[in-house]
């Protein structure tokens, strides 16, 4: 299975170039660290495709807070199942477009998109909403969610009525892809923002959880321990109750 092949993108939308990451040297501030990830880890990232309204004919999407002309789909290359989320926070921010950020490695993708605001300290900035991504999925042998999940990303099946909300519409199904396998359901990408709220709670009792454990483990009362684990199973009833 080809990613790009299932998500049927017009021809007139290819690009195919390559970006040096001397790109991102010069336009990002990078730390030490942020230019050792990127030396390290990344052997090629390439500008895939540039949808925009002359090559896929959907109209541009400003308002107040944001402003989608075009999307863009970027391919990085990675030499190993590396720190995605800080090389994808630093392409995202260079690049201020609303875009597919697509990970590679040995027959494994990995998928990031986010929605984005115009920031109003610096019209060439865009401000990170929150980042939505996938873990990896094995295209060499998918399981039927991850089957179903990639098919579902025909660009034809989205809405064109506007790049904000054409974008809306991958979002959603990553967000209900993530919603099936950690759930264990059907998930209908119109529930994403039901979905995704109960994937947020179960996540945030799941750090209750284990905060909670983490003190227990170092209390040495008897019964305060005897406290925290009522606690404890209170909280595993609630998420199991969430799911």
């Amino acid at each position: 299975m080809d990613l790009f092949e299932v998500m049927n993108i017009p021809k007139p939308c290819a690009v195919g170039n390559t970006i040096f990451k001397k790109q991102f040297y010069d336009n990002a501030d990078l730390s030490k660290a942020d230019k050792d990830l990127f030396i390290s880890h990344i052997d090629k990232i390439t500008w895939e495709y540039c949808l925009k309204p002359d090559t896929i004919y959907i109209p541009p999407y400003k308002d107040e807070e944001r402003e989608y002309p075009e999307v863009e789909i970027i391919r990085a290359v990675v030499n190993g199942e590396v720190k995605t989320r800080r090389i994808a926070e630093i392409i995202m921010r260079t690049i201020p477009y609303p875009m597919l950020l697509v990970f590679e490695h040995d027959g494994r993708i990995q998928l990031y998109a986010a929605h984005q605001r115009t920031n109003l300290a610096d019209s060439t900035r865009n401000t990170i909403e929150e980042f939505i991504c996938t873990d990896w999925i094995d295209f060499k042998s998918p399981s039927d969610t991850d089957r179903r999940f990639c098919e579902g990303l025909d660009a034809t099946k989205f809405s064109f009525v506007n790049f904000y909300q054409f974008y809306a519409d991958l979002i959603n199904r990553i967000i209900a892809y993530n919603a099936a396998r950690q759930l264990g359901v059907e998930a209908d990408p119109a529930d994403a923002a039901e979905l995704k709220a109960r994937m947020d709670r179960i996540a945030e009792l799941d750090k209750q959880i284990a905060d909670l454990r983490a003190k227990m483990k170092k209390e040495t009362q008897f019964n305060r321990r005897v406290e925290l684990n009522v606690e404890i199973k209170q909280l595993e009833k609630t998420r199991n109750n969430t799911r």
